[in-house]
């Protein structure tokens, strides 16, 4: 998988179909947003590919996790948060064909705290694999990274 995101975007596909893409991974995206905001972590999931091979989670230590590591870690994280918001930021895309769609997000997370504290990571960046299958568009990659990894322990 690591592979197809150094492929050049497949300059095959139309204005219009890259539209109609980009609208369609929107949608998920936002999915991940709210997710987030709400710490709902089945509407979470629902916007990944846990059950493709190649699903791989890349944590801001550079720690790769499988779909149980990814599901533990989530949880634990989750725990003592009430939200985590995606901020406003930069977006690209790259088009690698009409199935697989690089995303790249560089902006800031807040993540607030059950207890009130609050910590905002920025800059902070996401870059995103998306896969069409069985007609949905769902995460198969996702990597995260910030100048300073978020200490959930010291917020309980």
């Amino acid at each position: 998988m690591v592979f197809s995101c150094t492929q050049k975007s497949n300059s095959a596909l139309s204005e219009e179909q890259t539209k109609k893409i980009q609208d369609e991974i929107q949608t998920v995206i936002e999915q991940i947003r709210q997710a987030a905001a709400n710490v709902d972590s089945t509407k979470l999931y629902d916007a990944f590919a846990l059950d493709d091979k190649d699903f791989t989670y890349v944590e801001i230590t550079g720690a790769f996790y499988d779909p149980a590591a990814f599901k533990k870690m989530v949880s634990e994280f989750y725990g003592p948060l009430q939200s985590e918001i995606i901020g406003k930021g930069k977006e690209k895309y790259a088009f690698l064909s009409e199935d697989n769609v690089l995303w790249s997000y560089s902006g800031s997370i807040t993540a607030t705290f059950k207890n009130g504290q609050q910590a905002t990571y920025e800059p902070f960046g996401m870059t995103i694999l998306f896969k069409k299958t069985n007609s949905k568009w769902k995460v198969v990659f996702i990597q995260e990274s910030t100048q300073e990894p978020a200490d959930a322990a010291k917020h309980e």
